[in-house]
């Protein structure tokens, strides 16, 4: 989620290409408004209507979320995935789990969802894949690990979708903390790794979209 909405682009940009945003329904609405008063930090609405693109383009099978906080993405992408699809989401708080199991059933989507209990680097090593659509919007400083973790799991072709790789615009900006510098060496490695070809787009908080090749 990003701090204001001229952190990354220009505040008239911005909200020019806000007002082009299609309205969420009731439930995507509530998920909003349940995220800003509870903190959740949710992927912005912007993101979520490129994943809705992204997803309906690729028609994944197997899809991976790290970080499910209370579930918004899984029914924005479960919303596009054929009835075929297996959606799998790691989330390491147990309270916001049962938050995210609340809303994803209320959202009776057409495909099937499998929620996992945990720290997202003990949990990917169980997970066998393949993956074809994977969605991270965790732990900054693991970001890292979960693409050395997950790429022996992602079919050739596979999408990789990550969230908050401007951080607050902090990245381009030189500051520095653990989640800032990590960030900001997660980016030259995603836009340098030979097996990805990878685009970082002003979207939302940073978002960058990967294809393994």
């Amino acid at each position: 989620m990003k701090d204001r909405i001229d952190a990354i682009l220009r505040r008239n940009q911005a909200e020019y290409l806000e007002s082009l945003l299609p309205p969420r329904d009731a439930l995507l609405e509530e998920m909003e408004k349940f995220a800003d008063e509870h903190g959740h930090p949710i992927a912005d609405p912007e993101v979520a209507q490129l994943m809705r693109a992204l997803v309906r383009a690729a028609s994944p099978r197997r899809v991976l979320e790290v970080g499910t906080n209370i579930g918004y993405s899984v029914v924005v992408m479960g919303r596009e995935c054929p009835a075929e699809a297996l959606i799998e989401t790691i989330e390491i708080d147990h309270n916001t789990l049962a938050v995210a199991r609340r809303f994803v059933g209320e959202a009776a989507l057409p495909c099937r969802v499998v929620f996992h209990e945990g720290a997202a680097l003990e949990v990917l090593p169980r997970l066998t894949g393949p993956f074809d659509f994977v969605f991270i919007d965790c732990v900054k400083t693991e970001y890292e690990a979960y693409l050395d973790a997950l790429l022996p799991k992602l079919e050739r072709g596979a999408m990789i979708v990550c969230d908050n790789l401007l951080w607050k615009g902090q990245v381009a900006a030189g500051e520095h903390d653990a989640a800032t510098d990590a960030l900001r060496a997660f980016n030259r490695r995603l836009s340098s790794d030979p097996r990805l070809v990878t685009s970082i787009l002003p979207l939302g908080d940073g978002t960058g979209i990967s294809v393994v090749v």
